[in-house]
């Protein structure tokens, strides 16, 4: 079910936010339930609930779309004749008043497991390990700034078998990264306590939340907590300015591949959105509607688009310098985690690398594009 965007009013980040959460869960949900593990936990590190409108059902909270949307999925396989499969939730919150909320939440949904945490994430962590020993584990961790002791949430990522996505908050980020009544804090966040000495050593041309951003990954690889980290940037609605990335954590290239099957989806909604708040209630007469207006925009900044094909040329070029020949999925792999493209683009950007002569490879008989065991050249 489609949340509702007028209970999104003066958040519509949020908004974005959610339905990207949702349409990547649908489809991990898929992907995990048919076939990989007949058990997905959701856990939900700071669960709220936050700034709601809808105090009765809460629907603008991620927690109830996460349960209907993978309650969604059980039951549609299940029509399919999927049967023993399980859906568990866990939801952390600190603040005592939202605690209680959650838990008369969680008494009213009986037929779902559903386990309530109270206090910080960071010290239920060892709790809610005991709830989900099997299964895939999806763990969402939404803040509301940086003050979060990662080295601890770390450990417990690498302990799971699944994926996270985590919300870095680039706009609080990037205001605050150089104020030296921070540094604490940050080094928390980024599990590094001397993390302001490569921070200093980082690009001067680059933003602060930029640079907070590649040590935030950084330390995510050396804490071996996933393979892959691409992110999606949400911006202030009527703003150019980003607000926030979702930074998926995943050790599959399947997962990495839906993220950006996700971001394509979502970013034209936002386009779209943004499209609309800044046009108000007095619209201007127009040949092309609000979706035409955000496809456009879309090829000329959006994922797939030329820049972004352009980037990942350079990337598949620079993979295949000093090796005799590649193959597809690791150049691709690499594209699509620094850069906002999809398969399917990846694939022409090949096609067109070879008609210009940059690099050679043979397509095997009826096929038009590289498969899995086509060898690349760099010519």
């Amino acid at each position: 079910m489609e949340a509702d965007l007028d209970l999104y009013r003066d958040r519509e980040q949020s908004f974005i936010k959610h339905q990207f959460l949702t349409k990547y869960l649908q489809a991990a949900a898929y992907k995990t339930l048919q076939g990989h593990s007949p058990t997905f936990n959701f856990v939900d590190a700071f669960a709220g609930p936050w700034r709601i409108s809808d105090d009765a059902k809460y629907s603008d909270a991620s927690f109830d779309q996460a349960i209907n949307t993978l309650e969604a999925v059980r039951a549609d396989l299940e029509k399919r004749g999927v049967g023993g499969l399980k859906i568990r939730f866990c939801f952390c919150e600190q603040r005592p008043e939202a605690v209680a909320r959650l838990r008369e939440y969680a008494a009213s949904k009986g037929r779902f497991e559903i386990h309530v945490f109270e206090g910080a994430f960071e010290d239920n962590l060892n709790a809610i390990a005991t709830k989900v020993t099997d299964g895939f584990t999806f763990t969402f961790i939404d803040p509301t700034g940086w003050n979060i002791r990662n080295e601890e949430v770390f450990r417990f990522l690498r302990e799971q078998n699944g994926e996270f996505m985590l919300n870095f908050m680039s706009d609080h980020i990037n205001r605050h990264a150089e104020y030296h009544e921070v540094e604490a804090s940050f080094g928390r966040f980024l599990a590094d306590a001397a993390w302001a000495d490569e921070f200093a050593h980082l690009p001067a041309g680059w933003s602060n939340e930029q640079k907070m951003l590649y040590l935030m990954k950084a330390a995510m690889r050396s804490n071996k907590v996933a393979s892959y980290l691409p992110d999606f940037s949400i911006m202030v609605p009527r703003r150019e300015r980003v607000k926030m990335r979702l930074i998926l954590g995943t050790q599959s290239p399947s997962g990495l591949e839906v993220f950006r099957d996700v971001q394509e989806k979502v970013e034209k909604q936002e386009l779209v959105m943004r499209h609309n708040l800044r046009e108000g209630d007095s619209p201007q007469v127009s040949l092309f509607s609000s979706a035409d207006i955000a496809a456009i925009q879309q090829e000329q900044k959006g994922v797939g688009c030329k820049a972004n094909r352009k980037r990942a040329e350079e990337i598949i070029v620079s993979f295949l310098k000093g090796r005799m020949r590649a193959f597809p999925g690791p150049m691709f792999n690499q594209a699509m985690e620094e850069v906002p493209i999809r398969r399917k683009h990846l694939n022409s950007v090949l096609l067109d690398m070879r008609e210009r002569g940059v690099i050679n490879f043979e397509l095997p008989p009826r096929k038009r594009v590289p498969q899995p065991d086509t060898a690349i050249f760099l010519v």
